[in-house]
């Protein structure tokens, strides 16, 4: 399967940096690989990897009948002779047919595929684009780094990143494991929407809610997917389910769904989930409105109170989207906002909506 990956690598690339090991003797894979190779119209750069001392025992030679000339020799491990390889790479560039510019920065949505290790990141992933682009194992952590696709259902551009999941730190801060969160933590910053798997085969954890948090603190749209739906009983899925609602009922107007990755039972409603998500979030309240729903519910509900005295709006707008953010103008400062930003949210919402998405707010007295 990997090597149906390096293959599927190597037709999406435009250049392709071929690392050997030059300490050791030529392999029937690496054999195989030059011999696809060979067979591209791709930029191809050779390199030998752990070149780390200039005495020892290379191969340099036994890799000449590759056909791609004497290999840049480097070593990733201690750095060596890696700008020269930049520079190599750097030279390629001006042989690469221009940018038709399809896409702009910011111009496709970007959605993160999140959950814990063998969660089932991947094969969502590859069940919602019918491709197998990410590699599926069983083994948790399988998933090493992000990959990013953009990918058209329905006419529609959208970019997804299968990352490989918030792995617990194990041992130094320079485990494979802390690189993944890191990098998990890049994804969930530079997306839009974030699809949260929920494992139904095993009890919701902490750190399941943690990456909802984190989703909610950046300002990412999210909808919860639980997953694995095949491998379970009702009574076990409505308790999972139940559980979840209980831990967060701070956050009651995330979304919920049911889907197997496995036998796609449910995943079609992934992709209307998001369209929905995206409009939620770049919802525009015009200010008339705003202003005039809440001089309205000044009127017809009881409010809230702070030593006696009334909280009022005088003044509301949306002066943000994706996601929305909220200035406003009150007849208080800012010693009751915990209570305030609830009262105001929970109106806007049961009002305008804005389903899955966090709502931010800007006071001024």
């Amino acid at each position: 399967q990997v090597f149906l990956q390096t293959k599927k690598a190597i037709d999406e690339s435009n250049i392709i940096i071929f690392v050997v090991d030059l300490k050791q003797p030529v392999s029937p894979l690496d054999e195989e690989i030059a011999s696809i190779l060979r067979k591209t119209n791709k930029e191809i750069i050779f390199a030998g990897n752990k070149c780390d001392y200039q005495e020892g025992i290379f191969y340099t030679e036994d890799y000449l009948k590759f056909g791609f000339g004497y290999p840049v020799r480097i070593s990733a491990l201690n750095g060596i002779n890696i700008g020269d390889l930049l520079d190599e790479l750097v030279s390629k560039f001006v042989n690469l047919p221009a940018d038709s510019g399809e896409y702009s920065e910011g111009a496709v949505p970007g959605i993160c595929i999140l959950g814990r290790p063998n969660a089932g990141k991947s094969t969502l992933f590859n069940a919602i684009i019918e491709d197998e682009r990410a590699i599926v194992d069983e083994v948790g952590g399988t998933t090493r780094d992000s990959i990013d696709s953009i990918v058209k259902i329905n006419d529609k551009d959208y970019k997804f990143i299968d990352t490989a999941g918030i792995i617990r730190k194990k041992g130094n801060g320079r485990d494979i494991e802390y690189y993944s969160e890191l990098r998990t933590l890049e994804a969930i910053e530079s997306s839009d929407i974030s699809l949260v798997l929920i494992d139904c085969s095993r009890e919701v954890a902490n750190q399941d809610i943690k990456i909802i948090e984190i989703c909610m603190e950046k300002g990412v749209s999210t909808c919860i997917i639980f997953n694995k739906i095949d491998v379970v009983d009702k009574e076990t899925l409505d308790n999972i389910v139940k559980m979840l609602e209980l831990k967060l009922k701070f956050a009651d107007y995330i979304p919920f769904l049911k889907v197997s990755a496995l036998t796609k039972e449910g995943v079609k409603k992934i992709i209307k989930m998001i369209d929905m998500l995206i409009d939620e979030r770049n919802k525009k309240i015009p200010e008339n409105k705003l202003t005039g729903f809440f001089k309205k519910l000044e009127k017809e509900s009881e409010g809230i109170y702070y030593k006696g005295k009334r909280f009022k709006i005088k003044f509301i707008r949306q002066i943000k989207t994706s996601p929305p953010v909220f200035l406003i103008f009150s007849n208080m400062d800012d010693k009751r906002r915990v209570n305030t930003t609830r009262y105001i949210e929970n109106n806007i919402r049961e009002k305008f909506g804005f389903t899955g998405t966090p709502i931010f707010f800007k006071f001024k007295y």
